[in-house]
């Protein structure tokens, strides 16, 4: 089994043993334990795994209720059937809200693919959602939104990095950009690069109609909502369209829902910044001010 930073014999750590049709989950009891404490479920990005938050867990974990999962098509999660499609992905995820989350509500937090699925929870599953933080996860624009359409580049370009990046130039290229070591995570990104991922994820979020545009965006009306931008590699100029529309809808107003940037964040910077990346998820659940490092976007 996987090492779980924060995670000890003594404590309380359960799994589900994955099978063909269940996604596979990480349960982790605040400790020290504390039965009023609300349920986080983290949603790792494309091609990643439950390994992804190991860096966040030791800073979350005295105060929630952790769920972790391998989304389907990813590791333990891999016998998973197609589609995946972020819109398919989040209705498993549901299920799993629904089963193991206190109360069968959850405060939701999404990386970049898992942003994605953020979304379509927010927007198909309110009722579950007490709370939804999504980084690095907006609408597709430009040479972005041509190259998710023409995804087969990006599948070759993912299986051609791999063969050409080693394992010491990966962690010399990670320690260039701040980025926390993750050894074992890599391994499960170099195991994860399937055809059929890249094809539906990338596919589903520039789908005109299971996809999310600006307009869908204002129809997250029942959650409050974070859409944050790492500062180095995510659309700025889009995560603050993105607060501008929930602002002119009476989102911000009615809920709080808004957008900022964390400056010098790279897009994965939940592995660069992991203690000011937690931070931001609880104060964000806890509906008190975000750390200094998160600046508004209007």
């Amino acid at each position: 089994m996987s090492t779980i930073t924060g995670a000890s014999p003594q404590s309380s750590f359960i799994t589900q043993a994955p099978t063909p049709d269940t996604i596979f989950y990480v349960s982790l009891d605040p400790q020290p334990p504390n039965p009023t404490a609300p349920t986080l479920i983290l949603l790792h990005g494309l091609l990643s795994s439950h390994l992804e938050w190991s860096l966040i867990i030791p800073h979350l974990r005295p105060h929630c209720h952790l769920l972790l999962v391998d989304l389907p098509g990813h590791s333990r999660s891999s016998s998973l059937p197609p589609p995946y499609t972020t819109s398919s992905m989040a209705d498993q995820v549901a299920s799993v809200i629904q089963s193991h989350a206190r109360n069968g509500k959850a405060h939701i937090v999404g990386m970049s693919m898992g942003g994605f699925v953020t979304l379509h929870l927010a927007r198909r599953y309110p009722s579950l959602c007490l709370s939804a933080f999504i980084s690095g996860a907006t609408p597709f624009e430009g040479v972005t939104k041509w190259l998710a359409k023409n995804n087969w580049i990006l599948f070759h370009g993912f299986r051609l990095s791999n063969m050409i990046i080693t394992d010491w130039m990966y962690d010399w290229l990670c320690r260039m950009i701040g980025m926390k070591e993750h050894r074992e995570l890599r391994q499960e990104i170099l195991r994860n690069v399937k055809w059929e991922l890249i094809r539906d994820v990338y596919g589903s979020i520039v789908d005109e109609e299971d996809g999310f545009s600006m307009e869908g965006m204002a129809e997250i009306n029942q959650v409050r909502c974070l859409s944050v931008a790492g500062e180095r590699q995510d659309q700025i100029e889009v995560t603050r369209r993105v607060g501008q529309v929930w602002k002119e809808k009476g989102l911000t107003g009615r809920l709080g829902s808004r957008a900022f940037v964390v400056r010098g964040a790279v897009h994965a910077w939940d592995l660069q910044f992991p203690e000011v990346f937690a931070g931001g998820i609880r104060s964000w659940a806890e509906g008190v001010d975000l750390p200094n490092e998160f600046e508004v976007l209007e």
